[in-house]
């Protein structure tokens, strides 16, 4: 029982952060789209694409993790 328990928790928990992925990347574009003059560009694509990798390096480790254990 214990084990289903991890193995569903690593798994949702991976789909979680693919998804929050997908919202970072997403906000990512729409900032840039809009032109606001108090927006430093360099530094949101970096934040951006940072959080992006994180949040979706994780959730694909978490997801393997879940498959594999």
């Amino acid at each position: 029982m214990e084990k289903e328990r991890k193995t569903v928790v690593l798994s949702e928990t991976g789909k979680f952060l693919i998804y929050i992925a997908k919202l970072v990347f997403g906000g990512i574009i729409l900032a840039g789209i809009m032109k606001f003059e108090t927006i430093n560009t360099t530094l949101l694509y970096c934040l951006g694409i940072t959080s992006f990798l994180g949040c979706f390096v994780s959730g694909l480790i978490l997801m393997y993790l879940s498959k594999k254990g």
